[in-house]
């Protein structure tokens, strides 16, 4: 009915012809989560409301919708409702798969992005459960709490991997999109590592080193930690070695301690990516860490004109 066609797959529900992103356009967004937090929340908008905002969270695999935005969203549910749950952290209510009609990040559309809405009231994801995080001092927690229910939207991978790349700009505060040019940094010596983008069930991951044995990092741009591991985490963690980039001041937390599924394998999170540039380059598979943040005009080596052609008039019709 929506063009869209459903595969089983070993990393979840596969959507074909679903986040499908205009050719050749490009948007950077600033952060709006509060100041000195660095949660990337951006505002986007749909066919049918004003701005709001949206979390980028790398290690879900789809997008999540709170159930009092399915309006605006222009939500259909897709039918027969197969069950999705929302694996990236502890949660007993599944979410059924649907798709909305476009979500636009300024003059970059969307079309057919797919979100997973759970059938209840509430927040989103790890943000939400501040509640369960006792380390957090009272006031810490209210603020994260009404922060976390303003939020109706997260994106997921999914939806990212249908960008050429994406560049969170954390120093800086602001990511950009580019929906069909590779990427290339526009200073070479600012880049501190550059790994192959894996994938772990449809997330974004690298391979990394750790005390010296190889790991696993899944990419968590809503992780509030420097590193989550399963099971109980050694006392005292060595070096972290992301290709040649060597950080020797890594805390490490239990996945348990963060409403984290165990199955999951160890995340790098915002306490260390947010020192960092960090892009996901989907087109060359890499994975880049910058250490200097660049201008607005210095966000790629590809101008940002050569993204934006001039609109297409035909009858009457903007394309």
């Amino acid at each position: 009915m929506y063009g869209i066609t459903i595969y089983p797959d070993p990393a979840g529900t596969r959507f074909e012809f679903a986040n499908r992103p205009h050719a050749d356009r490009a948007a950077q967004l600033d952060f709006v989560s509060p100041s000195g937090s660095p949660f990337p929340v951006v505002e986007v908008r749909s066919a049918l409301t004003d701005p709001f905002p949206m979390l980028l969270d790398s290690s879900a695999r789809q997008s999540w919708a709170a159930l009092a935005s399915a309006k605006g969203l222009e939500y259909r549910i897709f039918a027969p409702p197969t069950g999705e749950y929302a694996d990236h952290v502890v949660a007993d209510i599944p979410g059924y798969a649907g798709v909305g009609n476009k979500l636009i990040f300024d003059k970059l559309h969307v079309e057919s992005p797919i979100y997973c809405m759970a059938p209840a009231a509430g927040g989103l994801g790890a943000l939400s459960r501040a509640a369960e995080r006792p380390d957090l001092a009272p006031a810490v927690a209210k603020a994260r709490d009404k922060f976390a229910r303003r939020i109706p939207v997260a994106m997921g991978a999914a939806a990212m991997r249908g960008f050429a790349f994406v560049r969170f700009d954390f120093p800086g505060r602001s990511v950009r999109f580019s929906s069909t040019r590779a990427y290339a940094p526009a200073n070479p010596s600012a880049v501190a590592a550059n790994l192959p983008l894996l994938d772990w069930r449809g997330r974004p991951a690298v391979q990394a080193m750790l005390d010296g044995e190889p790991i696993i990092l899944v990419i968590d741009t809503a992780g509030d930690f420097d590193l989550s591991l399963p099971g109980t985490p050694a006392a005292e963690t060595g070096a972290l070695a992301l290709g040649a980039l060597v950080l020797d001041d890594v805390n490490t937390v239990s996945h348990a301690s963060r409403c984290l599924p165990e199955d999951f394998p160890a995340r790098l999170g915002l306490g260390i990516l947010a020192r960092f540039a960090v892009t996901l380059d989907q087109r060359n598979r890499r994975v880049w860490f910058e250490e200097k943040s660049l201008s607005g005009a210095a966000e790629s080596a590809t101008p940002t004109e050569d993204e934006m052609p001039a609109p297409v008039q035909y009858r009457g019709i903007t394309r």
